[in-house]
């Protein structure tokens, strides 16, 4: 286990985090994926699917601070704190890297480097590596065990909301970006 990262009441008590919530979003990709593992491929998705759910589900105005997202040039969205939570993920091990056996996307370099040259500090750049291959982030078995202690604490309503991940995370890339653009305006907004 890493020492980078303090460790922490296994209780999961109190007000959710952005960690809390890109957890539950993996943890509902899988659980409602079953019995295919089919995990979350790259960060363009997480972050279209962190603003959908986050709108929806009423995360955006409980979980603080929130994510902030940009529109990006090319069309797409980005988010320099979804980036960091999930690269925190994967530090405590809550969630792991896989090959995906795909290349790169355009689309999902163009986002990272975006942030790379707009949101994030020059002297920070080191922290965040883009792969040369598509990850895709699966939970382990700490990250499933803290995502059902979660799943315990929250309402009907948002645990409804949150099975429409797996569905979701099925949608190509341009038609999860069409549906998150509507919610764009509104998280910018505040």
């Amino acid at each position: 286990m890493t020492t980078a990262i303090p460790s922490s009441n296994i209780a999961a008590t109190g007000p959710l985090t952005r960690g809390d919530f890109l957890m539950l979003l993996y943890w509902f990709a899988e659980t409602n994926a079953v019995p295919e593992v089919v995990g979350i491929q790259g960060l363009s998705r997480l972050t279209r699917l962190a603003l959908i759910l986050g709108e929806e589900s009423g995360m955006n105005r409980e979980v603080s601070p929130f994510f902030n997202f940009h529109a990006t040039p090319g069309g797409g969205i980005a988010s320099a704190g979804v980036w960091a939570e999930l690269l925190g993920l994967r530090a405590y091990q809550v969630v792991t890297p896989l090959d995906s056996g795909e290349p790169m996307p355009a689309e999902e370099t163009a986002e990272r480097r975006y942030l790379l040259d707009k949101q994030i500090p020059a002297h920070e750049h080191k922290h965040y590596p883009i792969p040369a291959r598509l990850d895709r982030d699966v939970l382990t078995n700490k990250g499933t065990f803290f995502a059902a202690k979660r799943e315990d604490q929250m309402v009907v309503r948002r645990i409804a909301v949150f099975k429409s991940v797996a569905e979701l995370n099925r949608l190509d890339l341009a038609e999860l970006t069409a549906k998150a653009c509507q919610y764009l305006a509104t998280s910018a907004a505040r």
